[in-house]
């Protein structure tokens, strides 16, 4: 045999083999994208509907509760608190 047919078949081979599989993934693909396709051409979204108010309607929260901006933990430098100093800031003798 002439090593070119070899080197062909041993080539092409595993391509025959995985052709089908690799075109019936993509037919499979595209149907599916088709029918995404098609669920999303129909979508027509709704109103949002109005917000209740809250407790149903009774008392207001408290002014503590309000905003989530008054209850934010306090931020600690790291650099200005740290027991042993950082390698950078170390003195060397």
């Amino acid at each position: 045999m002439n090593p070119d047919l070899i080197a062909a078949a041993v080539l092409m081979g595993p391509a025959a083999i995985l052709a089908p599989v690799c075109i019936a993934g993509h037919l499979r693909q595209a149907r599916h994208d088709a029918t995404a396709a098609a669920v999303l051409a129909t979508y027509q979204p709704q109103p949002a509907a109005p917000p209740e108010p809250p407790h149903g309607g009774g008392e207001p929260l408290a002014a503590h509760h309000a905003l989530p901006a008054d209850r934010l933990a306090t931020v600690t430098h790291l650099d200005t608190r740290r027991r042993n100093p950082a390698p950078s800031e170390r003195k060397t003798a």
